[in-house]
């Protein structure tokens, strides 16, 4: 248990962001967060926030309250039933590491979700999603501590209302739960998800026709490394936009139009390509003061100097101004801002 007083969160955010907490609590137990939150859940002006890895925060400006940064570690098998393998992770645990377990211990599906900075616990809270496949279609239960009860409770898969980088703990139980671990459905039997043209590309390359989960993992990271920034070298929150969802005909009308645009079936809906969209608006590379558009991968905004947090929410800004004004279509962060 580590316990800070006007604390500078700069190493606990991908972005590199000069931002200070009232009060910094990290926890590598429960039992120190239940002792924590019994001591201080009553009091009036008790205002907190979970930061994980940081990998999707946006600091414009000093947090005015306590941030609860998880360290519990730990992962094991729950158990078996025919060809499904149930698997638990601590709140705590770095994702792509436990993705690295999983495969090890033969337990499949979270492949095409390698190499995503951030915590088990945020994938549950973000329904973390990449290259076909979302978390949503694996995460099994969710337990969590219930603030305003003191309890803690259990979550399905149908109650934690996922949707598109959504879930019922950014909304209906924002501020009022805390993830301690998530158990996740996966397969003793691989069931190979290459639906993407880059992964696809990838295996074509390596003269792969029989891939494995560990060659669906190596191409993700392969391809991850090569199209976005490392951000332990610059800053950045990855994804900064949401691909927008829109209707069949706002759809068609745009493709009339824009006859090359990128786009995903969504269900009854089409999914559109931020990053081709961002793109097209002849923003890549395009720096305002410390922030900018990276140069290869459009989607992501970066810190390219001792960027503020309002740098970057003002090229953000600017972004979403001008794909508007190109396609009438508003883009919303995938980024959390504060």
């Amino acid at each position: 248990m580590r316990l800070e007083h006007d604390y500078n969160l700069r190493e606990y955010n991908t972005f590199g962001i000069n931002a200070k907490c009232n009060t910094f609590f990290e926890y590598s137990t429960d039992n120190e967060l239940f002792d924590f939150i019994r001591q201080h859940r009553n009091d009036d002006d008790f205002k907190f926030f979970i930061l994980g890895g940081g990998s999707n925060i946006l600091f414009t400006k000093d947090f005015d309250g306590t941030i609860i940064h998880p360290c519990t570690k730990g992962r094991n098998i729950v158990y078996e039933n025919g060809d499904n393998i149930f698997v638990e992770a601590q709140a705590g645990e770095n994702w792509d590491e436990f993705v690295e377990w999983s495969i090890t211990n033969k337990a499949y599906g979270l492949e095409n979700l390698s190499y995503i900075p951030g915590t088990v616990g945020a994938s549950a809270v973000q329904n973390i999603g990449a290259y076909g496949a979302e978390a949503r279609q694996f995460i099994h239960r969710v337990k969590f501590l219930h603030l305003d009860s003191g309890d803690i409770q259990y979550m399905t898969n149908e109650a934690c209302c996922f949707g598109y980088r959504e879930s019922i703990f950014k909304h209906l139980l924002k501020g009022k739960a805390i993830i301690l671990s998530v158990v996740y459905k996966l397969s003793k039997r691989p069931n190979i998800n290459r639906s993407y043209a880059d992964v696809e590309k990838f295996l074509t390359e390596n003269n792969i026709s029989n891939p494995t989960p560990a060659d669906i993992r190596n191409a993700i990271i392969a391809i991850r490394r090569k199209k976005l920034p490392e951000v332990s070298e610059t800053g950045s929150a990855g994804s900064f936009f949401k691909n927008p969802v829109v209707n069949t005909e706002t759809f068609n009308a745009l493709k009339e139009k824009f006859p090359e645009i990128k786009y995903f079936t969504a269900g009854n809906d089409y999914k559109l390509a931020a990053g081709w969209l961002i793109d097209q608006c002849g923003l890549k590379g395009f720096q305002h003061k410390g922030a900018a558009v990276h140069k290869n991968q459009a989607l992501i905004l970066i810190n390219a100097g001792n960027a503020t947090g309002n740098d970057v929410l003002e090229l953000s800004d600017i972004v979403r101004e001008k794909v508007f004004a190109k396609f009438e279509i508003n883009l919303e962060p995938e980024a959390i801002i504060i």
